[in-house]
């Protein structure tokens, strides 16, 4: 199905009469095309455009080509130089007060602070692209609004997180754009993905994403975007989809599932911006060949992930492969081991409910006083 979002710059870029506005939204469209996984075309579109601009830079185009630029490198590999080359998109559309294309930049920077866990700049940067942003400049709401819903999510705060995402939604739709419904409801899913297993290493109870419901609801969630990609065409990041129903499958006990999932998508995963969590996925995996009985190929595993989460990285995600750790050394009657990683996990999972609170301070003092909009 063909998103109305690309029918629309379609029509724009055909009923244009002014080259660089043609070439303005040729630079929106690639955008688009990267969003959903056509790097390829996205590429010779952007080369194009800046061919024809060489000899004589324009500044909406130079902002529209680094904006565009920096979701090709963010989607192909959630890559690192895309903070960059997003921030360099940001800085020139601001000095050259082109405010619609500020407010996008600047809805994408927050994205990109929040993967990097930056609380005071994502927040920082959310709240200017609401500022800026028209109340009909869908895009740069929908993605503002999407990330301080997760950014809420990710805290523990999904009460306050529900009208943030409703928000996004409603922009979203307006704009008819799939990729960033598509963005919400995997983000949706992996957040509780994430919930459930600090529900299950933490024995939380008595909340709205703990335990054996959090897991069924990570299920449905994960097979809906799954769903909802094939319909719309979206490829990008291809093989997170899998991986996260592996993590959903393990949680719920269908180990022998998962162990398949992990085998054909674990080494694309990781190509695809999954190395950081390498180490709890591989502590998974050992986990599920530990339940089918090869425990070689568990130990194997168990060592490998422990290598990895000794890496420098984010506590939330170390804690759960130390916390499945524990479990497979239980198993397999190391119980030394068992205890080191259980002080691991204890410290990891404190360390995670820390950064939470951060987070939702840091959204609390940009956005506690004010309706999303």
């Amino acid at each position: 199905m063909r998103s109305r979002l690309l029918q629309r710059l379609d029509a724009g870029i055909a009923a244009a009469t002014q080259p660089l506005a043609a070439d303005c939204l040729r630079c929106e469209r690639a955008a688009y095309l990267a969003r959903v996984g056509d790097f390829d075309q996205a590429s010779r579109e952007l080369a194009a455009v800046q061919q024809r601009h060489r000899s004589r830079p324009n500044a909406a185009v130079s902002a529209w080509l680094s904006l565009a630029d920096a979701l090709v490198s963010h989607y192909r590999d959630l890559g690192p130089q895309a903070h960059d080359k997003m921030k360099r998109a940001h800085a020139m559309s601001a000095a050259a007060g082109l405010q619609p294309l500020q407010a996008l930049s600047a809805a994408w920077l927050a994205h990109l602070d929040y993967l990097r866990m930056d609380a005071p700049a994502l927040a920082r940067h959310a709240a200017e692209a609401l500022k800026l942003a028209a109340e009909d400049h869908h895009g740069a709401r929908a993605r503002a609004n999407l990330v301080v819903a997760q950014s809420y999510h990710e805290g523990g705060r999904l009460d306050r997180a529900r009208p943030w995402y409703d928000r996004a939604h409603r922009h979203a739709t307006a704009e008819g754009d799939d990729a960033t419904l598509s963005a919400m409801m995997w983000n949706m899913a992996s957040l509780r993905v994430a919930a459930a297993r600090q529900a299950e290493a933490c024995a939380v109870t008595g909340t709205d994403d703990s335990g054996r419901t959090a897991s069924d609801h990570a299920l449905l969630s994960a097979e809906s975007t799954a769903q909802f990609d094939a319909l719309f065409g979206v490829t990008s990041l291809g093989a997170l989809q899998p991986i996260l129903r592996a993590q959903v499958c393990t949680l719920l006990g269908q180990t022998d599932v998962a162990l398949a999932l992990y085998e054909e998508h674990l080494t694309a995963a990781l190509g695809q911006g999954m190395a950081t969590v390498e180490g709890s996925l591989r502590a998974d995996r050992a986990w599920c060949r530990l339940r089918a009985g090869h425990h070689q190929g568990a130990r194997d595993d168990a060592a490998a992930a422990e290598t990895h989460l000794a890496a420098p990285g984010l506590p939330g995600d170390r804690a759960p492969g130390h916390s499945r750790l524990v479990q497979i050394h239980e198993a397999l009657g190391d119980l030394d081991a068992a205890r080191r990683h259980a002080q691991c996990a204890a410290r990891a999972w404190q360390d995670h409910r820390a950064d939470q609170a951060l987070l939702v301070g840091a959204l609390d003092r940009e956005f506690a006083a004010a309706a999303p909009l």
